[in-house]
């Protein structure tokens, strides 16, 4: 047999044989490199649809720029758990978010739906990157989804008009369970009010009443430090209050 010949014969056999395996691995669910996979998860006790999330790949933890790679999640998943597959991906670090923008604003914000890989989203909290190799197939795993949470607290302190005392009053906007309440007075150390603690709801107001050190008052910012738990999940929020 001549050598063209016989060179032309193995390329063809070749060629046949990687029909083969690609043709097999379609009917096996085969992923080729380099890609991301995952599956979309609604955290338990949480309300939304995890079918309605788009899943993004970033190189930074700022949300507000412009993905990198971005999908939805594949069809005939369920409310509560979808798959997601980005096929072709360039090797790096990427920072991954699954997010719905229940308010169309444009960016993440309080009351959306989101994930991310590594761990929960929370302010402050972008999870930890996917690294991603050459001829790499990477398994994200399971990323939970749950309502972004942005726990604001709003107060407010009044003298009385005797100077001798003074009262705070303040609201969160979500449900909390408040462990601590220290208040700092100008020019004094920090004080806890032994009657804070607790389960507050939200947009109620609550008061810190009675504060008084045996002669006038001090004016001027007072802080406040609030710490408890929102959702399972510890915060700490310092809230400066201005008294005159």
């Amino acid at each position: 047999m001549p050598a063209d010949k016989g060179a032309r014969s193995w390329r063809l056999r070749v060629v046949q044989l990687a029909v083969v395996l690609v043709g097999i691995c379609l009917l096996a669910g085969c992923r080729f490199p380099t890609t991301v996979y995952g599956q979309l998860a609604l955290k338990p006790g949480q309300d939304g649809d995890v079918r309605l999330a788009r899943v993004e790949l970033h190189d930074s933890v700022a949300w507000d720029s412009a993905p990198l790679y971005a999908i939805v999640p594949e069809s005939g998943g369920s409310f509560f758990r979808a798959s997601f597959e980005f096929p072709a991906v360039a090797p790096g670090p990427y920072y991954l978010l699954a997010w719905q923008d229940k308010d169309a604003d444009g960016k993440v914000s309080d009351g959306d739906m989101t994930g991310v890989y590594g761990g929960p989203h929370e302010p402050g909290s972008p999870g930890k990157p996917v690294m991603v190799h050459e001829d790499w197939t990477v398994d994200a795993g399971e990323i939970e989804m749950a309502r972004y949470a942005v726990l604001e607290v709003a107060a407010a302190g009044q003298r009385s008009q005797s100077g001798e005392t003074t009262g705070f009053i303040y609201t969160a906007n979500y449900d909390v369970t408040l462990a601590s309440l220290t208040i700092t007075f100008p020019g004094q150390p920090a004080m806890p009010d032994p009657s804070a603690p607790g389960p507050k709801l939200a947009d109620s107001t609550y008061r810190s009443d009675g504060w008084r050190m045996g002669g006038p008052m001090p004016t001027g910012l007072h802080q406040l430090e609030f710490r408890g738990l929102l959702d399972d999940d510890s915060f700490d929020i310092r809230v400066a209050v201005p008294v005159e």
